[in-house]
């Protein structure tokens, strides 16, 4: 069978699965999401406006997004930590200093969706190194301006307060 411009395309679409060959409405939105992300920054904002730590975790950070025209997306963010001992090797640790290596890293995967007239994308968790993450969907406002991609949260509360993150990545 010849290849032709025409074949390739249909080939190309009927292979990457539902979403991919459509704009992201006029914007091409979606499109220009597409690829990997590098952290710049990321804070937790008050309801006052101020910002703070991301999560209460120590910076700096270091993280990717990556946003696969399939559908698939990932993202991973490390906070700072302290610095790797040998011995003991990872499993000889207790329990608590565990603990402290896996809350300094954050990752998740699944699917993606943009909502271009709302200026939202959502995440379709399928995996999560935190298990009360599985099956959620992550609504995050998005802004992409000047090569920069960030990402705002839906605000939640802690005790009295509120609070949301903001994420800004630039291109990796």
């Amino acid at each position: 069978m010849k290849m032709t411009r025409r074949t390739l395309i249909a080939a190309t679409a009927a292979l990457s699965g539902p979403g991919v060959g459509r704009a992201a409405g006029p914007s091409g939105m979606r499109a220009r999401l597409l690829g990997a992300w590098r952290l710049l920054d990321a804070v937790t904002v008050y309801a006052s406006g101020a910002t703070g730590p991301w999560y209460d975790r120590p910076g700096p950070y270091r993280g990717v997004i990556i946003y696969d025209a399939s559908g698939a997306m990932s993202v991973q963010i490390a906070s700072a930590r302290p610095a790797a001992r040998s011995p003991p090797a990872f499993p000889d640790m207790t329990v608590a200093a565990q603990l402290g290596y896996l809350d300094s890293y954050y990752a998740y995967f699944g699917r993606f969706e943009v909502d271009a007239a709302r200026s939202e994308v959502r995440h379709f968790v399928d995996t999560s190194l935190d298990p009360t993450e599985v099956g959620v969907t992550y609504v995050q406002k998005l802004t992409l301006e000047r090569g920069r991609l960030t990402l705002t949260t839906q605000p939640w509360r802690v005790g009295e307060q509120w609070r949301h993150s903001r994420l800004t990545w630039m291109r990796a």
